[in-house]
């Protein structure tokens, strides 16, 4: 009776023990605390030969987040979200240019807040322990389950649990992509008057016209047979520049990678595009379907960016 209640014992604290460092868990914790905790830190970010260091900002006051973001090398650039609002402030020799923009998954809060996505799409594992920026961190790998999608190393925080360093890998395991903190440390104060532009009182301050974004409910195409794991987050029709038609653009994500894709009617004496190529860790493929221009941009694998390119049916010829 003795050992039955040790054994028991044994693998209750066994059990107790695995959910503590359920790698799912930490990944849902890391997704959290990038969104909930008031913190400032200075991470460098670099995109293949493109490195910038950049300042972050963040606070959560329980209903909704603010966060500034500045970047400390090159041109002088600032955003400003609160919520899914994004403004981008925009420094040249004369003007400053004001840009509004949606929000997407920014470093540190590269996590979807709903990891299930996550979950079917990419195998989770625990590796060493290692310090980033001077604290304590448990890094975690992401492997896809397919060739859809790239691989990702995350350091978290051993306390907080937030993304301290990222890195992206492609199918030859070369970095593509990569952030991390060199300091970082958390707010104590409810104090929200950084959260304003550093205005430069000698330049004219410029809003940029706001694209003309509407949801779009048209069924302009057919889109079947995407990657496995990717879904339709968004799809409006705008338009660009000084172009007349109209182009649909839909957004898919496997919760980590997001990919868009762009389809206009090919106007008279407009040049088309068609090949690929890739800038930065971003592949761009473009092609010609019955009089349409189509594109597909994403920081994901070529083959994942044709297969999108393929998926489009039932586009009616233009004329």
């Amino acid at each position: 009776m003795y050992r039955l209640l040790i054994s028991l014992l044994y693998v209750s604290l066994s059990l107790s023990a695995y959910a503590l460092d359920d790698p799912w868990l930490q990944i849902d914790k890391a997704s959290q605390a990038a969104r909930k905790l008031n913190y400032k830190g200075i991470f460098l970010y670099q995109n293949y030969h493109d490195v910038r260091s950049i300042e972050i900002t963040h606070f959560n006051n329980g209903s909704e987040e603010f966060a500034r973001i500045i970047t400390l090398d090159g041109p002088p650039r600032e955003f400003l979200s609160r919520g899914n609002n994004v403004v981008q402030f925009n420094s040249n020799h004369e003007n400053v240019l004001i840009q509004k923009r949606h929000g997407r998954n920014l470093f540190p809060a590269i996590l979807p807040m709903n990891i299930e996505s996550v979950k079917l799409s990419y195998r989770l594992r625990f590796g060493d322990q290692d310090r980033i920026g001077g604290r304590g961190a448990q890094i975690v790998y992401l492997d896809p389950r397919d060739e859809y999608r790239y691989f990702y190393k995350l350091w978290l925080d051993k306390e907080f649990s937030l993304v301290l360093k990222m890195m992206i890998f492609d199918q030859n395991q070369k970095v593509i992509e990569q952030a991390s903190f060199n300091q970082v440390s958390l707010l104590n104060t409810q104090d929200l008057n950084w959260f304003k532009p550093n205005v430069d009182t000698h330049k004219k301050y410029i809003m940029d016209e706001e694209p003309n974004d509407k949801v779009s409910n048209e069924k302009y195409c057919t889109l079947t047979n995407l990657p496995s794991g990717y879904k339709e987050v968004s799809h409006v029709t705008r338009t660009i520049g000084n172009q007349p038609q109209l182009v649909h653009q839909w957004v898919f994500s496997d919760g980590l990678s997001f990919v868009s894709l762009f389809i206009n009617p090919i106007s008279k004496g407009q040049k088309s595009k068609v090949g690929q190529t890739q800038v930065g860790s971003s592949n761009i493929y473009a092609k010609v379907l019955k009089g349409h221009q189509v594109m597909v941009v994403g920081e994901v694998p070529l083959v994942t960016i044709q297969k999108i390119s393929n998926s489009i049916h039932d586009l009616k010829e233009h004329q």
